[in-house]
């Protein structure tokens, strides 16, 4: 009888999953200005989505880009930035290079070098004559209309614009070398990382913990990585546009669609860039925007003024927030997490008090799952209170378990938070029914 119940228990568990209601996205209403401009389709619709890793990596948005382009038309592959450059992971449709190696941080880290971080949730810097390669892989993703948000620094400085019919990537190549160094004045754990054009958990395994609180004076080893450049390169390329940096924000308008983008830069002042926004010559459809910083929660989304400035002059017409796995591994409290989202919002609806924002519940996870499931609730309660929309992707893939259940479907990794390209999927999949029934039902 105990060997029947238990067996009756574990295919209960497993078929969970298959008898689980559809998840329905909370207070609609809210989406309303959102979903009659799509069903119009006259213009552009721009969307915007903020994350953390689960969002950088783009498998969850990328499904979602497609399908909303598929439905309602491509306006172009929207807010991108060149994580190869920056040593960092990033979607799979694009690719990036450059001839020089660059400054890098993201908004979470800890860092004195640059006091601003805009659009992307990035910054990249350097004081060299540099090319920058950007290279879509879909023909759909030509673009003709370029945004290049930039540092004020460059404002004034001239640039130029190329086209080759081979890649940057041919003409470069990366030399490492061990060094030792001593550490400087208040120099941080990833200012160490960039001054060596490396990453941070490369510095971990040579150095152990210690290097992750560096003191002057400490000696390290570093993997100190250069850029070796054929200079041939330049026999290849042709001028498409040449023009100025604008303070902050330049738009570009190119003759022909291209789906390569190649900028050359040489700011008096250093070349400082935040991110590329694409976009084609289309009257209407969807411009999708993403914006992923691995680590980053509500809070680091409050860091920059310049970041969400930026951001506003994108004109979304809905806001999707896919945080707070991050604050699920932080001993934040109720009070402080909910006034993060609260002044995000608030931030967000600086010039629209009815900007349409959806808020997404993450998934559950191994590392904490009693504080993910006790945030979801506060955020539940926070999107109600601050007239957003909400929707329990935690609730609709299964709640408590789902991680262990991914797992077992080879969905999940084994860091216990993070989740392979179909589990991703699976994921996009419910928003993207959740959302489709509220546009059909609204």
């Amino acid at each position: 009888m105990n060997k029947l119940f238990f067996i009756n228990c574990v295919f209960g568990i497993l078929l969970l999953p298959f008898f689980l209601k559809a998840q329905d996205i909370e207070n609609t209403r809210f989406l309303t200005p959102f979903i009659n401009k799509l069903k119009e389709n006259d213009k552009v619709t721009n969307v915007l989505f903020l994350g953390d890793s689960h969002i950088q990596a783009g498998w969850l948005s990328g499904y979602l880009r497609n399908k909303i382009q598929e439905k309602y038309g491509n306006a172009g592959r929207g807010l991108v930035f060149p994580y190869q450059v920056a040593n960092s992971n990033g979607p799979a449709d694009f690719s990036s290079v450059s001839n020089q190696t660059w400054q890098t941080f993201r908004l979470v880290y800890d860092e004195h070098i640059f006091p601003q971080m805009g659009a992307s949730g990035f910054v990249m810097g350097n004081e060299k004559p540099s090319f920058i390669e950007i290279q879509f892989k879909k023909p759909q993703d030509a673009f003709s209309k370029i945004v290049i948000f930039s540092d004020s620094c460059m404002a004034g400085q001239p640039f130029s614009l190329y086209k080759s019919d081979v890649s940057l990537s041919r003409f470069v190549s990366r030399k490492k070398q061990l060094v030792q160094y001593t550490v400087l004045g208040n120099e941080t754990y990833p200012e160490l990382a960039a001054k060596f054009y490396t990453i941070t958990t490369r510095l971990l395994q040579l150095n152990g913990s210690k290097v992750q609180h560096p003191i002057p004076g400490m000696t390290i080893k570093a993997e100190e990585n250069t850029i070796v450049y054929n200079k041939d390169f330049e026999n290849s390329i042709t001028p498409i546009f040449t023009g100025e940096f604008q303070d902050g924000i330049t738009d570009v308008n190119l003759s022909e669609p291209q789906t390569t983008f190649l900028l050359k830069t040489n700011g008096s002042k250093g070349n400082v860039f935040y991110g590329f926004q694409f976009m084609n010559d289309a009257q209407k459809g969807v411009l999708f925007n993403t914006v992923g910083v691995n680590g980053a929660t509500y809070a680091d989304f409050l860091k920059y003024p310049l970041q969400l400035k930026q951001l506003e002059s994108i004109h979304p017409d809905l806001v999707v927030i896919a945080l707070s796995t991050n604050e699920s591994l932080s001993s934040i409290s109720e009070a402080d997490f909910k006034n993060n989202v609260k002044t995000l919002i608030q931030k967000l609806r600086n010039k629209d008090a009815s900007l349409p924002i959806l808020l997404i519940a993450s998934t559950d996870n191994l590392k904490k799952p009693d504080k993910m499931a006790a945030i979801n609730r506060w955020l539940k309660e926070t999107a109600s209170q601050n007239n957003v929309a909400y929707f329990s992707l935690y609730d609709a893939m299964g709640g408590r378990g789902y991680y262990r259940r991914a797992q077992q479907r080879n969905e999940a990794r084994d860091d216990g938070v993070h989740f392979q390209k179909s589990g991703y999927e699976a994921q996009a999949n419910k928003i993207w029914s959740a959302l489709l029934k509220t546009i059909d039902e609204n």
